[in-house]
């Protein structure tokens, strides 16, 4: 049989494994009797012998069949389940389909069951004692988490694992435990983005938001869409996931010749949240009293409440039953038009004591399979690369612009880049949400700010 390309080959191979798989599940073939001979699965899946047998062998990790030497290959009598504990956010079982993922490795692997353990948000202290406990054997990890394990030199928590050729490059760094060794496989991930009501800017004959849009362009669109019992913007006014994008917009380059560093609480960036409170504080603009809760802003736009919404990819899926029209675009520039990025990964716990079949769940849902179910049932961004710009979502009201993420990666960055702690951000939110009620200005920022500015 002449060879085949190694895409080609995972499909094959996959689909055999899958379909040998169901057989089994479904009583096909049922316990003590004997599978076809390799010959026969040769023929029947297309696949050379050497690639039947690399199916087989998988099968017989996974306690399914047993290879008996010049009888064949016999349907494993009983299949012991083996129970891994698995740590997730709440909020990936809408983003990333993870309830339909787990049913699915359940069915490829049913000698595993994963056994699921809430985490609570903003709080690496906490996972890390659900870690040493050996309360967690694999566990999602977001970039906030990953940079407070990282400040408190608490990575070997998490088990080593090697880099993904088909993973996104620029995800893989961020989740480097050590120079090519993750601390978590990329998962998902999103840019944060601009999402507006296409009918509102119809009603009021307003052009739609573009890459070039400044703040100030976006301002004068968003006092004429203001309009009675509707807001013209909402989103998590101190969410660690928007604010901080109002103050990388306005840095210096350090590249630039003129770069001048803050010194001396003098000369911080604090243009944009200035330019923040004066829009926030806004008759008519936007819901402060509702700027809060986390889903809020997404509750207020699918009800038409508000027409235009900073939000990311994952947070789309709350739109998915929306009935209007809606779309995305680039959030507008300051001194720069760069964006936030989020992601989630997947970790292996150090600590675990079911060190294999947690591996095995990890690259299930890294596998093609997987991905793909992402790609085609959330509007979330996979971290495969190949999946992401060859497999199409799969929505009725899917927005136009839904692929600008193609063009738009060389915008992100991350928290790393504000160089600051994490604990320094999460205070001086804190202290945010005084300077935007006037309370506070910004030398009080700045007093917050400056004693920790020390991430690199």
């Amino acid at each position: 049989m002449a060879k085949i390309d190694r895409h080609t080959f995972q499909t094959k191979t996959r689909h055999m494994s899958a379909d040998l798989k169901q057989k089994i599940n479904s009583g096909a073939y049922s316990p003590g009797e004997y599978l076809p001979s390799e010959l026969a699965l040769t023929e029947l899946y297309k696949l050379s012998k050497n690639s039947v047998r690399y199916v087989l062998d998988e099968l017989v990790r996974e306690g399914m069949i047993i290879k008996i030497p010049r009888v064949g290959t016999q349907v494993a009598k009983s299949i012991a389940k083996e129970t891994i504990r698995f740590g997730v956010y709440p909020s990936l079982y809408k983003e990333a389909g993870m309830e339909e993922l787990i049913k699915r490795f359940h069915e490829n692997y049913p000698h595993i069951h994963v056994e699921t353990i809430e985490l609570p948000y903003v709080s690496s202290d906490s996972i890390a004692n659900l870690i040493k406990l050996g309360i967690v054997d694999v566990l999602t990890v977001n970039l906030q988490d990953m940079y407070q394990f990282k400040e408190r030199k608490s990575l070997d928590l998490f088990a080593g694992q090697d880099r993904h050729d088909n993973i996104y490059p620029f995800l893989t760094t961020y989740f480097e435990k050590e120079p090519g060794v993750l601390a978590a496989q990329p998962f998902v991930y999103s840019p944060v983005i601009l999402c507006y009501n296409k009918e509102h800017l119809k009603e009021k004959r307003l052009g739609e938001p573009n890459s070039s849009w400044s703040w100030d362009e976006l301002a004068t669109l968003l006092r004429e869409l203001k309009a009675p019992h509707r807001y013209s913007i909402a989103f998590q006014l101190f969410s660690m996931n928007r604010w901080p994008i109002f103050w990388m917009q306005n840095e210096d380059d350090p590249a630039s010749a003129d770069y001048n560093p803050p010194q001396d609480g003098t000369g911080l960036p604090t243009e944009g949240l200035r330019w923040l409170r004066d829009l926030v504080t806004e008759e008519g603009i936007f819901p402060l009293a509702l700027a809060q809760g986390e889903f809020e802003a997404e509750k207020l736009f699918r009800e038409q409440k508000v027409s235009v919404m900073l939000t990311t990819y994952y947070m789309l899926n709350e739109l998915k039953n929306a009935d209007f029209s809606f779309d995305i675009a680039q959030l507008p520039h300051f001194k720069n038009d760069k964006t936030l990025l989020l992601s989630t990964g997947i970790a292996l716990s150090a600590e675990s004591g079911h060190k294999e079949p947690a591996a095995c769940f990890v690259n299930y849902l890294t596998s093609d399979e997987a991905q793909t179910y992402i790609r085609q049932h959330t509007y979330s961004l996979p971290a495969s690369r190949y999946i992401t710009e060859t497999v199409s979502v799969d929505m009725i009201n899917k927005p136009s612009r839904l692929e600008l993420h193609r063009d738009y990666s060389s915008k992100y960055t991350t928290y790393h880049d504000l160089s600051m702690s994490i604990e320094t951000l999460i205070r001086f939110g804190e202290s945010l949400k005084q300077y935007m009620s006037y309370l506070t200005d910004e030398e009080g920022l700045a007093e917050v700010l400056l004693p920790a500015k020390s991430l690199n």
